[in-house]
């Protein structure tokens, strides 16, 4: 039998909130890592990262911030992974674009 973890519906529900108007053509997948008091995200971006999209994480963290209580660490990163580069497999995936498929 599985067991339901309900902060994963928390934080994912967060995190896609705050993404919406915020991803833009270049941002290939956001990973997200958490426990009970801190939610590390990263939006891995395929070309040049432009402060548009710098800011654009910035203001996703602010508004996960804003869900969660003051004792929690909310922290983000912003990596450039260009395609066709292989994702990260070893996290959540909160957000992903379609690729065409190599090989």
């Amino acid at each position: 039998m599985t067991t339901v973890d309900p902060r994963r519906s928390e934080v994912l529900l967060s995190l896609q909130r705050a993404l919406l108007g915020e991803v833009t053509p270049n941002l290939r997948v956001v990973t997200v890592t958490y426990d009970l008091e801190s939610i590390h995200f990263d939006a891995f971006f395929d070309g040049p990262i432009g402060d548009e999209e710098r800011e654009g994480m910035s203001l996703v963290e602010t508004e996960v911030l804003a869900e969660f209580p003051a004792t929690h660490k909310i922290t983000h990163g912003v990596i450039r992974l260009d395609a066709p580069a292989p994702l990260p497999k070893d996290r959540i995936w909160v957000y992903y674009r379609k690729e065409p498929v190599s090989g």
